[in-house]
């Protein structure tokens, strides 16, 4: 201990460099893959379905749609529709979507597919 301007001052001994040892390496969590979800009713519908897609991806939304509606996966096309034009939905599109977007569901059967497209409200 030393004794500086009335105060006392103990100095801490650190051991010799040899003894140091390293921090443990880290363990990095994978990525979790982050869950989205979606407010979707049809157009005569007040009410909202809710629409968990376990991660952003086409086939998520499409495996949602499916259970949710019953409709095909392998017989199902979706589109997404804003301001009049009708875009082919993919992952890109769906990776920007925020949780609770919500949108309007149309789905139309033709001969051979379903036809589902979601206009964000």
């Amino acid at each position: 201990m030393e004794r500086e301007g009335g105060v006392v001052m103990k100095s801490v001994s650190r051991p010799a460099e040899e003894h140091i040892c390293s921090p443990p390496a880290k363990h990095f969590k994978p990525e979790i893959q982050k869950r989205v979800l979606l407010y979707v009713r049809k157009e005569s519908d007040e009410v909202f379905d809710a629409l968990m897609l376990k991660s952003p991806t086409l086939m998520a939304l499409l495996e949602a749609i499916s259970e949710k509606y019953a409709v095909p996966r392998e017989k199902t096309k979706i589109y997404k529709k804003n301001r009049g034009i009708l875009v082919n939905m993919d992952d890109n599109i769906i990776e920007h979507y925020s949780n609770e977007d919500t949108f309007i569901l149309a789905i139309e059967r033709s001969a051979d597919c379903f036809r589902v497209t979601l206009a964000e409200i």
